[in-house]
């Protein structure tokens, strides 16, 4: 080859290069300037595992209301503002899904953004952060309120608007809004809650809340534990919770974390960190979630009972209170689920009828049934609870134990079922098990003794006395299969087979 091919081979290598080179730093430019786009494509990080479960609930369209809850660095004002900057744009821009379907008209979008304080948090942290991920590629109109800057964005495509809120300012002020989408950086006040919330009924919009929860625990009762009217968890709230451990790799490490940790408080650390509202560090059962088991929870819908599941029932009575009868069945796979409870004022002999009807009507496999120790009272009386009971339910071949009051064991067993050693449950409830489920949301650490509450406690008793039972499914045996004749003295009265 000669000399003068040689060099204009090199002249076009170098050219390549240099065309490359150019290539790339533009596309590095617009990536930069439009992260939006690439938000899932790496380098790019994507969503952590708890910003990922959000984005996915909210294009469900029965999902009315969402929640993340937990550590400081979890990522909450990000995926706030990526879910705003995304209605406004009508779809997730890096992988195309379309929002359109979310809301019954073809207006404009309207999202309104509730901040905290308008300089130490809307300015310093919600503002750079619209700014951040707001793709460079869209013009936006954006102007002030006369108190700070960038307060309203409009899109100039779509025409949809995004306006930013306090909440300091007063009630009134947030009155009188209509639109589509409300998103909560940190705990609102209720009033201010209330007066956004009317603002959805039109459009049948959604809302979404982002924060560490150390104060305003009328968000726990009222939004994250919200009931239907016939008292079974309300299926349109999608609410998750995460600690600060779930964004290391999103954009923190845990390095950082843990300096972080070290400036904080013991119970600074629990909310901070781990997520746990101040008002909830109390509770016992704090792994327990109202959330449906395919979204994560602990809670299923009602279904028949398999004739081979096996059936433990536990009885708490009191002479001057409801009665609490808790039933729990195990499966094949010895998974449990509390199937049904009685809880009402009745005598002893209404307590046996009650358990009787039950397990008649349902075809129960029953397999032990206890009841508080406290029930056979004085050993010489013939007519103690304990004795009613027990005779009436001999008399349909159902024997009668006494429970043990070893709470502190019973409880760790719960919890071991509610949040296991594979991170996973096996303690699963029916969806109308309300009492049930009230008690074990609320039962608390009681602040001067350090033991567990004794107010609404019953159903609660029950569960920790059924956990210690440690019923095993074992395969259900029928007499008439045997060719030879079976002895009926040798029946088990723990099973009736």
């Amino acid at each position: 080859m000669s000399k003068a091919s040689q060099k204009a081979l090199l002249a076009e290598y170098e050219k390549t290069l240099r065309d490359k080179a150019e290539s790339d730093f533009k596309l590095q430019t617009y990536r930069d300037a439009n992260r939006i786009e690439f938000f899932d494509t790496p380098p790019n990080p994507g969503p952590n595992p708890k910003q990922a479960q959000i984005l996915e609930a909210f294009k469900e369209l029965s999902i009315k209301t969402l929640g993340m809850s937990g550590g400081n660095r979890l990522g909450k004002t990000t995926i706030l503002t990526i879910i705003g900057i995304s209605v406004m744009l009508g779809k997730f821009l890096w992988d195309e899904t379309s929002l359109l379907h979310l809301f019954p008209h073809n207006m404009p979008r309207k999202v309104r953004y509730v901040g905290q304080g308008w300089n130490d948090h809307v300015k310093a942290v919600v503002i750079p952060e619209l700014i951040k991920w707001w793709p460079e590629s869209r013009n936006v109109k954006r102007r002030g309120n006369g108190v700070i800057t960038d307060t309203f964005w409009q899109d100039l495509k779509t025409k949809s608007t995004l306006e930013i809120m306090s909440n300091n300012q007063q009630p009134k002020e947030h009155e009188g809004w209509s639109g589509d989408l409300i998103l909560y950086d940190e705990p609102c006040r209720r009033e201010i809650y209330v007066a956004n919330a009317r603002g959805l009924v039109d459009r049948k919009g959604k809302e979404v809340f982002a924060a560490t929860l150390l104060d305003e625990p009328w968000i726990d009762r009222e939004i994250v534990k919200r009931l239907n009217d016939d008292g079974k968890p309300d299926k349109s709230v999608f609410w998750i919770e995460g600690t600060s451990h779930d964004n290391v790799g999103f954009g923190i490490t845990k390095e950082g974390i843990d300096e972080f940790s070290r400036k904080l408080r013991p119970e600074e650390r629990e909310s901070r960190i781990k997520g746990i509202p101040r008002y909830m560090s109390g509770v016992i059962y704090q792994k327990f979630s109202r959330k449906y088991r395919e979204r994560g929870g602990h809670v299923v819908e009602r279904f028949e009972i398999p004739l081979d599941w096996m059936i433990d029932i536990a009885i708490d009575i009191h002479p001057r209170k409801e009665q609490a009868i808790l039933f729990i069945a195990t499966d094949p796979k010895n998974y449990k689920y509390l199937v049904q409870e009685i809880w009402g004022h009745g005598s002893a002999k209404w307590v046996a009828e009650c358990i009787i009807k039950a397990v008649k009507y349902h075809s129960y496999r029953v397999n032990r049934v206890i009841i508080d120790p406290l029930a056979k009272g004085d050993s010489n009386n013939d007519e103690s609870m304990y004795e009613i009971i027990s005779s009436m339910l001999m008399q349909h071949g159902i024997i009668l134990e006494t429970a043990t009051k070893d709470k502190e064991h019973g409880i760790l067993e719960v919890k071991d079922l509610l949040h296991g050693p594979n991170q996973q449950p096996s303690l699963f409830l029916f969806d109308d098990l309300v009492r049930t489920i009230y008690e074990i949301e609320g039962w608390m650490w009681d602040k001067e003794t350090q033991k567990a509450s004794k107010e609404d406690d019953d159903m609660m008793e029950n569960l920790y006395r059924l956990a210690l039972l440690k019923t095993q499914w074992t395969e259900a045996y029928n007499y008439y299969d045997y060719e030879e004749p079976y002895d009926d003295s040798g029946r088990d009265s723990t099973t009736g087979y």
